[in-house]
């Protein structure tokens, strides 16, 4: 398509990319860095038609960023193949909506994420601080049924950046992801009662957690902004 001439368009497009998003036991690793490669063609992953940087010369002003987290057990899968003669995933599954709850927490506070633009780290922080500001919200009495957001569900709630962050025409950017595991304290002793106290046998590692869990699962970064683009 033919761009015209010396004309340029500035729209409000927040962009995408997904560390891991699916059912069944994951294989994510420590300090995956979204907005590479990776995902780039399907958007069902990312929104980014290019690998680390926007379209042709596509300029950026990056006012937000935003975590996604959603996690649902299968094991008690209300459409469970029948009426609609799909999977069983009830019968495959075997983490539960207490397990899903955890991970919110796990998540949250067992990883921080590294805004990259060029060679130059603009923000570091954890997953928390960047509450999600939109999905589903509200309560259920179903026990085996959670609405959990990262964060309130509204657009009020949102990190907005203390300083717009200009992203320069075919410059890089990324953003990584780094998990801690929460480390034994002192001997890792239990509380548990005298006669039967041990010592844990390993840090709780909440990057272990996310893929062992074998339910639904999405965890997604978004920078939100304004891009100036050519008009075609």
């Amino acid at each position: 398509m033919s761009r015209l001439r010396d004309l340029r368009e500035k729209i409000h497009q927040p962009y995408y990319d997904t560390l891991v998003r699916g059912i069944g036991i994951s294989s994510v690793s420590n300090l995956f860095q979204l907005f590479g490669n990776a995902n780039v063609g399907d958007r069902s992953l990312t929104n980014l038609d290019q690998a680390g940087m926007f379209s042709s010369d596509a300029t950026y002003v990056l006012k937000a960023v935003r975590c996604i987290l959603d996690f649902q057990s299968l094991s008690d899968d209300a459409f469970n193949g029948d009426p609609f003669g799909g999977t069983d995933f009830e019968g495959t599954a075997g983490s539960t909506t207490a397990q899903a709850e955890d991970l919110y927490a796990l998540c949250a506070y067992g990883a921080t994420f590294t805004l990259k633009v060029g060679t130059k780290q603009m923000l570091t922080a954890p997953l928390w601080y960047a509450p999600a500001g939109g999905g589903p919200a509200g309560f259920t009495t179903e026990s085996a049924r959670s609405v959990i957001t990262n964060g309130i569900s509204t657009h009020q709630s949102i990190l907005k950046l203390g300083k717009d962050i200009p992203v320069a025409a075919r410059q890089n950017f990324s953003i990584a992801i780094e998990w801690f595991p929460f480390a034994r304290e002192g001997n890792g002793q239990g509380n548990a009662p005298a006669f039967t106290a041990a010592a844990y046998g390993a840090d709780l590692d909440p990057l272990q957690y996310l893929n062992q869990f074998d339910g639904r699962k999405l965890v997604q970064m978004m920078v939100d902004g304004l891009i100036t683009r050519d008009v075609q």
